[in-house]
């Protein structure tokens, strides 16, 4: 079953609802320097909560800055441009992406059990990472997240 994307005012669809359910999760991942590392959560009562618990974190980190600020992460790119030549956050906050995905671990007795495995990264180190792999040119990455989609793509 696809997600259901909320509709706004005129009939355009809307970006999920902000959350900071697992800010704390972040910021112990970052300040015992877990970052890259794989990680996994504690049992989920089912999947349907594993799920939610995936989806909290990608949420989480999407809207996350370490600089406290609401909106930073729309304001700024996370790589150089002529108004922020250092890019990202200007105030020197970190930005935190996720990439996460639930998993069944059988335990001793032969009961699933689901859990949340997932890795954190530093999006200004994954954008420098891109570009130095791929070139300064957006067109020629794999994945341009603010590109333009023509209707065959």
């Amino acid at each position: 079953m696809g997600r259901v994307i909320a509709v706004g005012p005129g009939g355009k669809a809307q970006a999920p609802a902000r959350t900071d359910g697992f800010r704390d999760v972040i910021e112990t991942v970052r300040a015992r320097g877990l970052l890259d590392e794989l990680l996994l959560s504690p049992a989920c009562r089912g999947h349907e909560h594993a799920d939610q618990v995936r989806r909290g974190l990608n949420l989480s980190c999407r809207y996350y800055c370490s600089c406290g600020g609401k909106n930073c992460h729309r304001r700024w790119k996370n790589f150089s441009s002529e108004d922020n030549p250092q890019g990202g956050c200007p105030d020197g906050g970190q930005r935190i992406s996720c990439q996460a995905d639930v998993v069944t671990v059988t335990g001793g007795d032969g009961r699933k059990q689901y859990h949340v495995q997932f890795r954190m990264f530093d999006k200004r180190e994954s954008t420098r990472y891109v570009v130095q792999k791929y070139g300064a040119n957006p067109s020629k990455w794999p994945y341009q997240s603010r590109a333009k989609r023509t209707k065959g793509q």
